[in-house]
């Protein structure tokens, strides 16, 4: 059996190739829905932390702490058995990721805003700048620039990390392979396709951060 035939036999038979497409689907909504949230939300613990009033802070603080000690896995399946009794397995995917991924989002805040010199900003403000304009034209490029290379890095690994989803009953590209394996008996084809796709979601996903940071910072 040569290559194309084994490609029609594994994907094209029973159209099979649709799991795929769904698990692609599946994990490009996950990831993107995840980043979003958790990034939102990180900047909102990161604002927390830098609150005058120590509950505030206090509250923050506590959430990093107990965000960094739980893994991931258990974070999901947490949301869907105890938080929605089994009955979403997408909204639970996208809780625990975001969840996650606003802790490291808060830390990268923290890093890239506070390396951002006292001096400079003192400065724009000796020039006439506003708040907001030292945010806008001192404050933000640089901290972006810090950032970003960190944060598409926890953004590649998110995606990867939607491998698990699975547990969840959420058919992803993990789990789209693995019943065309069980399916066909063949591993081999599958897993480097998938490996493939993944691969070229990573990239996207790096060209896309490269393109927003590139727009937010335009003057």
């Amino acid at each position: 059996m040569n290559l194309s035939e084994l490609f029609y036999e594994i994907l094209i038979v029973e159209d099979r190739w649709m799991l795929i497409v769904n698990g692609l689907l599946a994990t490009i909504v996950i990831t993107l829905l995840s980043l979003f949230v958790g990034t939102l939300l990180g900047g909102g613990i990161y604002l927390m932390t830098r609150s005058n009033r120590p509950w505030v802070c206090k509250t923050a603080q506590t959430y990093r702490f107990i965000v960094r000690g739980t893994p991931l896995l258990v974070l999901l399946l947490f949301f869907f058995y105890v938080v929605l009794s089994g009955g979403n397995g997408l909204l639970a995917a996208v809780a625990a990721f975001a969840i996650n991924f606003s802790n490291l989002t808060s830390s990268l805040f923290q890093s890239s805003i506070d390396s951002v010199g006292r001096d400079q900003i003192e400065a724009g403000r000796a020039l006439g700048f506003t708040n907001m304009q030292n945010w806008k034209y001192i404050v933000a490029p640089q901290a972006l620039k810090n950032a970003l290379p960190a944060y598409k890095y926890q953004a590649v690994t998110m995606v990867k990390g939607t491998s698990i989803v699975g547990y969840v009953a959420i058919t992803d590209l993990t789990k789209a392979t693995e019943s065309i394996r069980s399916s066909t008996s063949h591993s081999i084809v599958p897993l480097i396709l998938v490996t493939v796709i993944y691969f070229i979601l990573a990239w996207l996903l790096c060209k896309l951060l490269d393109y927003i940071a590139i727009k937010t910072t335009r003057i």
